[in-house]
Parts: C-alpha cells; structure tokens; sequence
C-alpha cells in the first residue's frame, strides 16, 4: 500500500501546485483567516482529486506485485481506505473546515447557525425541515438553506459515497491496466496507462457533470433525482472497467 500511496503523492503535489499557483485568491482578511480559508481549500480539493488518482495508485500496486495472490486483497484494501478517507475529507473534514471559516469571518447567519456545517447529519436536518415545511419557492441561497431544494440534499448526501466507491473501480482498472501493457516498451506502456487513467477520469467527470441535479433547477427548476444523479454517473468506469476485464480474460484464459 506505501508503494501505492508514493505513487499518488506527486500527483496531488502537481495538482494542488497547479491550483494554488493559477487559481489561488487570498481572502481579504487577517493572517489567521487566511490559513483557514488554504487548509479548507486543500480538504476539499483532496476530498475529491484522491479517487480519480487511484488508478495511478492500483498502476503501481500490480506492478510492485505482480501476479502475486495478495494483489487483489491489497488492491480492495488499498482502494477502500483512501475511499474512505476521500469520503471524510468530502463528507465531513471540508466542510467542518468551511464552517469554521465563516466563524472566523463572523458570519452569523440564522441558517449557518441553525443548521450547522454541511456535514451528513446537517444535511439531514436540513432535509427534513425542508420537507416538513416545503417553502413556496426553492432556491440554492446559501444564507437561506430552509429553502434548498431537497433533490440537490439528497445529492450532497449521496455524491461522497459513489464518489469514494468510483475509487475502488478506478484502482481495479489501473491493476488490469498495467497487467495488460506489461509487455510494452516502458515509453508506449507510459503514455497508454496515462492516456487510459485521464481518460477513465474525465469521462466520470463527464458523466457527473452531465447527471447533476443542480444545472436543470437553475435552468427550469427541474427537480431531477438527487440519488440517481450521484450514482449513475458510475455506470462510466464500470463499463470501461468491464471491458478491461474482458480483454484481460480472453488474454490470459
């Protein structure tokens, strides 16, 4: 799993370097505020760069072992932890972090007060005062969450999870990735596995893009399904998965 993880950590440096040096915006703010605002910032970038970086991760877990009868388990193993800590980042860390932010800025809105951080439980509170005191009007306001439309809740609820679950598939397709190009030179073998994992990745993207609730209720007040939304973007990497297997079984059967 270490050698797992080394292989994740340049990517998170690229990608967080990338952001910080093009996209990074100082709050205006004391010193203390701003620290907040970068440790929260990092969380949630983490929460949700770590699955698509799992494939490097399984990439480098069947190279390290092979054929090995323990690459499996490890591979499983490997993919369920940083889902998981990739669902704590998401779920709980970031948005702890966001809300201790605002406190430092003494945001003391009635609803952050009332609901608290956007934390699983919250939302669940949320949720139910939404649904047992319907507003006339929804909107996704975040000074008025009483108002948040309860398809695009049950979306924050759901999105973590499939999201942490996508990592294990993606772990899965890079151990079935690097067996299938061991055989090529280390060039080629270097730009397919790149090209496969940014391809897996974007279509994900892609599909989480196309399915999310929030683009139709801003459009025409669509109240697409939160749920179905979070999880059938998953229908992508399974699909791309399958077909890898396919390959590697009509190759080595």
């Amino acid at each position: 799993m270490t050698a797992g993880l080394g292989s994740m950590l340049p990517w998170c440096a690229l990608l967080l370097g990338v952001k910080t040096l093009l996209l990074f915006q100082w709050p205006s703010a004391g010193q203390f505020e701003v620290v907040s605002w970068w440790i929260w910032s990092v969380a949630n970038d983490l929460g949700f760069i770590l699955p698509f970086l799992l494939f490097a991760g399984g990439v480098k877990l069947a190279q390290v072992m092979g054929y090995s009868r323990r690459l499996l388990p490890t591979a499983v193993a490997f993919g369920l932890a940083v889902g998981a800590a990739s669902y704590y980042l998401a779920a709980w860390g970031a948005p702890e972090l966001e809300s201790r932010y605002w406190d430092t800025l003494g945001d003391g809105t009635v609803e952050r007060r009332t609901f608290g951080a956007a934390t699983p439980p919250n939302i669940l509170r949320n949720l139910r005062a939404v649904e047992d005191n319907p507003p006339s009007e929804y909107s996704l306001r975040v000074d008025d969450r009483s108002q948040a439309p309860p398809n695009i809740l049950r979306w924050y609820l759901h999105r973590p999870i499939a999201m942490a679950v996508f990592g294990l598939i993606n772990t899965m397709m890079g151990v079935l990735a690097a067996q299938l190009t061991e055989n090529f030179g280390r060039g080629p073998r270097r730009n397919v596995l790149l090209a496969l994992g940014v391809l897996g990745g974007v279509a994900y993207f892609g599909a989480v893009m196309i399915a999310g609730p929030v683009e139709p209720f801003l459009r025409d007040g669509t109240m697409r399904s939160g749920v179905v939304a979070a999880w059938i973007p998953l229908v992508v990497p399974l699909l791309l998965a399958s077909v890898l297997f396919g390959i590697a079984r009509k190759r080595y059967v």
